[in-house]
């Protein structure tokens, strides 16, 4: 794929490294929005629609407010697929620039980078690549992403395409920082625990930290970009999370809050099958007391600064973390039952 300019591609680096480092050295048919305050203005959503495109939503933008970004129709064709993988590691970055997933559930998976302005599709790199359990995660100035590059596709020596696809085995190996400007970055995270789901958030000092799992999800870890664990949360000690926490959603941007799922039930995936994380969570956390916000039954999309996202089919709702409802509106028709959906707040 073509590189970027050289001077773009030094910014990039710069920009990119710098975060990495610094942990180490220290619609036409839109419905409205209801609610207290201004919630129309709140921010822009990511959803995919039936015909397999992502699109993004401004409920604030004049004239057509619902536009496809990216066309993944192609992936659900892929043998050993049909776009599971893809929507259990499809993430958006916080700047709206770039989307990332896995393409590809056998030892064929690679890890994709969408151009959300110009719809251009690249490879970032092939298997071995994991999302079962670290499923890549943006940084959260969106510059890069982490990839846990293990072998998790069974044996390796199964043909693509084989009419016996290898099985998901458990496997450990190095973790690695992918930019879609500037390609494979430093390693830098040797992670002290093993663990699942890795979250970032920026630091009171400016520096990338981290929230994540252990593999049994008894315990919630906060490490800084070099994965040194900063603190170790037990997650029998954190309310609303009963009767058994089974994986982390996602975090607030300052790593406070965590939007966690304890049971498996509905949670899996919003329109069935059987994916590798959890598309939505039960309840908000406040990491700092371990207490649970909002409503018992409000349940989590995403968690921000001022509060967290909560989705009954259509139906989403904005709450803060001091319990009050903020806004309501209702997506529209073409991403009504997207199976994952990204909320990018204005102020981010």
């Amino acid at each position: 794929m073509p590189g970027p300019h050289r001077k773009d591609r030094r910014r990039w680096i710069a920009a990119a490294a710098a975060v990495v480092f610094a942990g180490m050295a220290a619609a036409c048919d839109f419905e409205g929005v209801s609610g207290q305050g201004n919630g129309i203005d709140a921010g822009v959503f990511y959803g995919l629609g039936d015909d397999h495109r992502l699109y993004r939503w401004d409920p604030d933008a004049e004239g057509e407010s619902l536009a496809p970004v990216l066309d993944l129709s192609g992936i659900w064709e892929r043998q050993g697929d049909v776009g599971i993988v893809m929507r259990a590691s499809l993430s958006v970055d916080p700047l709206q620039r770039h989307a990332a997933w896995i393409e590809g559930a056998s030892t064929g998976a690679a890890l994709k980078f969408g151009d959300l302005e110009t719809g251009e599709i690249t490879t970032a790199v092939e298997y071995p690549v994991d999302h079962v359990c670290i499923d890549p995660a943006w940084l959260g100035d969106g510059s890069a992403l982490l990839v846990h590059r293990a072998a998790v596709w069974g044996d390796a020596d199964t043909p693509v395409g084989s009419a016996e696809l290898p099985l998901p085995v458990e496997s450990w190996g190095a973790t690695e920082w992918y930019s879609p400007d500037s390609g494979k970055l430093p390693t830098t995270v040797e992670m002290a625990n093993r663990g699942c789901r890795v979250r970032w958030y920026t630091a009171e000092d400016g520096t990338a930290q981290a929230i994540y799992h252990n593999l049994e999800v008894t315990e919630l870890y906060r490490m800084d970009a070099s994965g040194k664990v900063l603190e170790t949360i037990p997650t029998p000690s954190l309310q609303g999370t009963e009767p058994l926490t089974i994986g982390l959603v996602g975090i607030d941007p300052a790593g406070r809050y965590a939007c966690l799922v304890d049971d498996y039930g509905p949670y899996g995936a919003l329109k069935g099958d059987f994916t590798m994380r959890a598309e939505s969570g039960t309840r908000v956390v406040d990491l700092q007391n371990g207490e649970a916000v909002g409503a018992e039954d409000d349940g989590c999309v995403s968690v921000h600064a001022d509060g967290y996202l909560s989705r009954d089919g259509a139906s989403l709702d904005f709450t803060g973390y001091d319990g009050d409802r903020r806004w309501s509106t209702k997506l529209p028709e073409t991403i009504a039952e997207s199976p994952v959906l990204f909320f990018i707040p204005n102020e981010s």
